[in-house]
């Protein structure tokens, strides 16, 4: 085990350096580690071992960021409690807290395990999410969690086992913005959002929490409390409420019954009711590209497909002429005139021009609308 001394006298190893030393005890090989640090940041990932080792870190008195991106097989233990983000985008690494941890902890976490041994401030767990090609995060609390707790949190897995806790086991507002993942608690509940689910514990739920607990209670050395944490009539999980999304009127249907009638403009300019979206075709395009063959000796099409195949909208068109010769095209209702054709053509064969049709369009009777409509923008 390699034993790393980050304060000698009054003389304190930096970060950067006490982490430059960390990777190159690895390179050389070493997996294990103890480490008395005095507060340096971002111990503990993202680190790995080229022969797919796991890495073990024992720490003390640590700064922020401890397993910040920390990796697959990467452990870390610390001995007492860490400032805000432990775990902080944990993709992978096992961090076992032995005391409490500061805000944000498992902040952003998308994998991994956090065990902690005590409290956790707040906004912990906020903006979890899980990736479906990678088992989900878990993050462990045995006491309570902050105010803001599991905020967006958009997957994984939370638990507040609430040991030693008389109040609320949860901080003000928990769970604000959650669309996906679980969280369980043992203990008492603050009020909580219209969008969110209190259920109780299905078979499934006890045997994951039973599994889970005498793993967690192992990783902190308190197995003692198996018994209590176990009695799941105080247990309870939150999900988010799968509320049924209203049906989505049409931008056009919106205006005609809802809006302002005749249009916010409607006593200078009167609305016809067209919409226009963000990425706009035919009519309404600012832009239309124009195939421009031969506008000079050394300016002509090459046949090289580049706009055809690069279009994002497949809007080019490749004709065949008798001779053989090609002839290019934009179809008008496909194309949004981006000028991708254009940035990307080595001949510079195509150009842009503003969309006189448009223009037109803009001096029409509003009664007689014309061209394309975008209803559902």
């Amino acid at each position: 085990m390699r034993h790393i001394e980050t304060l000698e006298g009054h003389q304190r190893l930096s970060t950067q350096a006490l982490l430059q030393t960390l990777e190159t005890a690895i390179e050389e090989g070493e997996t294990d580690f103890y480490i008395h640090a005095s507060g340096q940041h971002d111990i503990g990932g993202p680190l790995w071992n080229r022969q797919g080792k796991k890495l073990h870190l024992f720490l003390t008195n640590p700064g922020q960021r401890v397993g910040a991106m920390a990796l697959p097989q990467t452990e870390i233990v610390v001995q007492g409690s860490v400032p805000a983000d432990v775990g902080w985008l944990n993709a992978g690494g096992e961090i076992t807290i032995l005391g409490d941890a500061g805000d944000t902890a498992g902040h952003c976490a998308a994998q991994g395990q956090i065990y902690i041994a005590g409290h956790a401030g707040a906004r912990s767990g906020s903006l979890m999410k899980k990736d479906p090609a990678y088992p989900a995060p878990e993050l462990w609390v045995l006491k309570s969690v902050g105010s803001f707790a599991f905020e967006f949190m958009s997957g994984g897995c939370a638990i507040v086992c609430g040991w030693d806790c008389e109040g609320p086991v949860l901080g003000q507002r928990p769970c604000v913005g959650m669309v996906e993942g679980v969280v369980y608690v043992r203990g008492k509940l603050p009020e909580l959002g219209i969008d969110l689910q209190i259920q109780q514990l299905t078979d499934d739920d006890r045997q994951f929490l039973s599994e889970g607990i005498k793993r967690f209670l192992d990783k902190i050395g308190q197995v003692a409390l198996w018994p209590r944490l176990t009695d799941w009539q105080n247990w309870q999980k939150i999900i988010p409420a799968c509320q049924k999304p209203a049906a989505r009127l049409s931008l056009r249907a919106y205006r005609q019954e809802h809006w302002i009638s005749q249009g916010l403009f409607a006593d200078v300019l009167p609305d016809n009711f067209q919409n226009i979206g963000l990425a706009a075709t035919g009519v309404f395009r600012l832009r239309v590209p124009v195939w421009e063959n031969a506008k000079t000796e050394d300016r002509n099409c090459r046949d090289c497909h580049r706009c055809e195949l690069e279009c994002p909208q497949k809007a080019i068109v490749r004709t065949e002429q008798e001779d053989g010769s090609a002839v290019y095209s934009a179809l008008a209702e496909a194309c949004i005139g981006c000028g991708l054709c254009q940035s990307i053509c080595p001949q510079e064969v195509w150009t842009l021009r503003d969309n006189t049709e448009l223009q037109a369009f803009s001096t029409q009777d509003p009664k007689e609308p014309s061209g394309p409509t975008r209803e559902d923008v």
